[in-house]
């Protein structure tokens, strides 16, 4: 028990600091939604052995373990949302995500353990749901992420991370036993210290980027001339496989390096360039085709998207209508060359 002790203390301890210094570094939201997750982390692992190391206060720490097990899902799923998306912002609506932990954290403090299982069980089932929500919204969005390598390992990291945690969660349920509570805390504190050993090297995803003149953003501001001018050019965003990582081998820089001048010259993540890249090629080709000899398909690959599904709901979220109905309403679509 004493070794279990300073293992979770190590581990909820470590979290705790980084929640910290994300808080500290900047006012990103991805920033702050990761150290919101690493604190709920933090407090329903540390449970697992406070409430049995301190004894006679046992229903509190079961109550702070089912309600920071209630917020993991939603800021899971809310740091995913926010790590691609640079301009994101809660909205009214997202809060919501956050009511049912306040409210069984409200119900608990007036109860007592007669409604403590059934939270657990129904918790648990809680954080699944989001686990495969945020899955499948990475997963729909594959095609629009991935080329950010940097970010899409740390989002597939974390959430690998979470999942696996969650299961030793379900095994927590299914076989009460003192090994369980050994297999929460050696996980949690090996996904814990694994992402801050990934993260370390590539602290550039968690730096805002600067608007004032400096001699950096005057190199950000080149690199990002030599980006646009190359993807004009050569149009490299058609290659389906592009990545920020083979980007930077073409201008000959670090890829950290580039995604810093992207985000800082066009005011957007290399994933955004890349789709709106494509979509103002589609445009152009859908517009020169006026006699319908492309399919949608066609004009799909040809701008580099993968799927077809990936470029409709890229299309539909930039215009508003599908490539279709763009081809059959734009004046220059029906125009024939002479």
């Amino acid at each position: 028990m004493n070794v279990l002790l300073i293992i979770c203390s190590l581990a909820a301890g470590h979290a705790l600091f980084w929640a910290v210094v994300l808080f500290t570094l900047n006012k990103k939201q991805s920033n702050r939604l990761m150290g919101l997750l690493l604190i709920m982390l933090a407090l329903r692992v540390g449970k697992s052995v406070t409430g049995i190391v301190v004894p006679g206060h046992l229903y509190f720490f079961s109550t702070i373990g089912v309600v920071s097990m209630a917020e993991i899902g939603p800021l899971l799923y809310l740091f995913t949302r926010s790590l691609f998306d640079s301009g994101f912002k809660l909205s009214a609506k997202d809060y919501f995500h956050f009511l049912p932990g306040l409210f069984v954290l409200m119900v608990m403090l007036t109860s007592q353990w007669q409604f403590l299982n059934i939270s657990y069980y129904s918790f648990t089932t809680h954080l699944f749901f989001y686990l495969f929500l945020t899955w499948g919204y990475l997963l729909k969005n594959k095609e629009q992420f991935r080329p950010d390598d940097l970010k899409w390992k740390w989002a597939n990291y974390i959430l690998l991370g979470v999942s696996l945690i969650g299961i030793t969660f379900v095994l927590q349920i299914l076989f009460y036993h003192p090994i369980v509570y050994r297999l929460i805390i050696i996980t949690a504190a090996s996904l814990f210290y694994f992402l801050s050993w990934w993260a370390i090297p590539r602290a550039k995803l968690f730096m805002l980027e600067s608007k004032k003149k400096s001699d950096e953003n005057h190199i950000h501001e080149e690199l990002g001339k030599r980006i646009k001018q190359l993807l004009k050019d050569e149009e490299l965003f058609t290659d389906p496989n592009l990545t920020v990582t083979k980007l930077a081998s073409r201008v000959k820089a670090p890829p950290y390096l580039v995604s810093k001048a992207i985000n800082f010259y066009f005011e957007k993540s290399f994933s955004e360039l890349l789709v709106n890249s494509r979509i103002k090629k589609a445009e152009q080709l859908l517009i020169a085709d006026g006699n319908k000899t492309l399919t949608i398909e066609a004009i799909a690959y040809e701008s580099g998207f993968n799927t077809l599904s990936a470029f409709y709901t890229a299309f539909k979220k930039i215009n508003k209508i599908t490539p279709a109905q763009f081809r059959d309403s734009h004046p220059l679509s029906s125009m024939r060359i002479a």
